[in-house]
């Protein structure tokens, strides 16, 4: 039994139709009424809105704060990948499980991180800043994009390289006809599923491109089933693959705080300055008929005005100069909060509530987080990780052959990529409570140590080394050097000072 071709049209066609309100773009609420535009038009204002919000990333301090803000707390230092292949499902025992983990990371550092050869093809970041950058142009251009290319180099442990790609480049061509599925630049088929990008050569001038001035690019991989090309966005309309810019609904927000700035400036300026009226009582030159040019006296700070002795002085006050800025201005950074849902003092930076408030918010921007993580890691990290591993495999740095890592790719790329460690307000109550949640089997060393970038089993190696030789050293010295030990030694002395003083002062 066949699908039936009208039902499966029409099933196929909805929603293909770009759909852009243009309220947020224009900013006037009339422009509503024309919600449904052309796919031309719509083009036109998202690249528009990417232009506004790329200068009020570069110009406006509040912008870049708020753009960089959660750049440095979704990614920060990087999201670090801890290898965790299906071993049952491979028939693997641990000991292969422990020989991959650390072969993989091994490779792992000399491609990402290795000065000499980092997998950025640009050779201008490592692959912490290959995620922040894609991270930087999801949320600044809607889009993040990245190619899969092979660039040989001396000494380089892989081919394999990273390529980022500017947005802009992912453009839709002006003579596309209308049978065609391309929406923002990324060509889908009749299910939705993209498989080529049009990216403008560089060559060619105009954000309005044809066909013959555009590479079409293959988005899948034949021999692996990777992307070839990381497109970092989180799509959920068919017909919109580019997302609008988060600083989007909020440039009308940071206008209005950029106006009332400039009106606090000028009114603090206008309250610093004088104007002083001087009586002439004898028989000097200034009368009723003085032009005032004559009459009034510039100075820096203020202004000098000189009557004659039958004329009354009187003298206005700057009332009109603004009051109440820091509640205005409050209540723009709460309407910012809102807009990138991590609150207000996720915003200023500023934790004045108390332990339990700033934890909760903390918390609640942890989720938004959480949320990109998966966006970032699904889009860019694992592919990344996977293309790594593939030519591991081919160079024979991995104990497994080709055919093997092809027929279980997924359960070898298997990888969580764990974020940087969360900040906490109070360190002693985080430390006890990563004890208590080691003792109730709640968390794993694994866990702890790779959110801070570090590998489980290194760590605890380090810390026998450690040990050994401090028991060699007390055993050669006749001393403790124990931790514990001089933690007690200093309760105990502690314990003792109250009575120390009141024997003293007995004495």
């Amino acid at each position: 039994m066949g699908i039936n071709p009208r039902v499966h049209s029409r099933r196929v066609g909805r929603g293909r139709h770009a759909n852009r309100n243009s309220a947020s773009l224009q900013g006037a609420m009339s422009s509503w009424l024309r919600s449904v535009v052309s796919r031309r038009e719509a083009d036109t204002q998202l690249e528009r809105s990417a232009e506004r919000a790329l200068d009020l990333y570069h110009n406006d301090a509040m912008a870049h704060g708020v753009l960089e803000s959660l750049l440095v707390e979704a990614v920060g230092i990087g999201l670090t990948p801890q290898p965790a292949p299906k071993t049952e499902w491979m028939g693997r025992d641990a000991q292969w499980e422990a020989d991959f983990q650390a072969a993989a990371l091994r490779v792992w550092e000399e491609w990402g991180l290795d000065c000499r050869h980092w997998c950025d093809a640009t050779r201008r970041q490592n692959y912490y800043g290959l995620q922040g950058l894609s991270y930087l142009n999801w949320k600044l251009l809607g889009l993040g994009v990245n190619q899969v290319i092979a660039k040989p180099r001396p000494g380089a442990p892989l081919s394999t390289c990273l390529l980022p790609i500017d947005p802009f480049r992912v453009v839709t061509p002006t003579d596309a006809s209308a049978a065609s599925e391309i929406y923002d630049g990324v060509e889908v088929d009749r299910d939705g599923e993209p498989t080529h990008v049009w990216i403008r050569k560089p060559n060619v001038s105009g954000l309005r491109p044809r066909s013959g001035d555009c590479k079409r690019l293959p988005v899948w991989d034949e021999v692996t089933g990777l992307p070839r090309l990381l497109l970092v966005s989180d799509v959920r309309n068919i017909a919109e693959y580019r997302q609008d810019s988060i600083l989007g609904p909020m440039i009308s927000e940071i206008r209005h705080s950029n106006d009332l700035a400039e009106a606090a400036v000028v009114g603090a300026m206008v309250r610093n300055m004088y104007t002083m009226f001087v009586q002439d009582f004898g028989q000097g030159t200034i009368s009723k008929s003085t032009p005032w040019d004559q009459r009034v006296v510039n100075t820096e700070n203020g202004q000098i005005l000189l009557g004659s002795g039958k004329e009354k002085p009187t003298f206005f006050q700057h009332d009109a100069a603004p009051s109440r800025y820091s509640e205005m201005f409050g209540a723009i950074v709460d309407r910012l909060g809102m807009a990138t849902g991590r609150g207000a003092e996720n915003v200023s930076r500023k934790y004045q509530a108390s332990y339990s408030a700033s934890k909760a918010s903390m918390e609640k921007a942890d989720q938004f987080n959480e949320s990109e993580h998966r966006i970032l890691n699904d889009r860019f990290s694992q592919p990344a990780w996977a293309w790594m591993l593939y030519e591991a495999s081919l160079r024979g740095r991995l104990p497994l052959s080709r055919k093997e890592f092809l027929d279980n790719l997924h359960a070898c790329t298997a990888c969580e990529h764990l974020p940087q460690p969360f900040r906490q307000i109070d360190r002693e109550k985080a430390a006890k409570a990563d004890v208590l949640e080691l003792a109730n089997n709640t968390t794993t060393r694994r866990e702890l140590f790779g959110r801070k970038g570090r590998d489980w089993r290194d760590q605890l190696r380090q810390a026998a080394i450690e040990k050994k030789f401090i028991r060699e050293l007390e055993a050669e010295y006749g001393v403790s050097l124990s931790a514990s030990d001089q933690a007690t030694a200093s309760t105990e002395s502690d314990d003792k000072e109250p009575d120390d003083k009141e024997a003293d002062d007995e004495s």
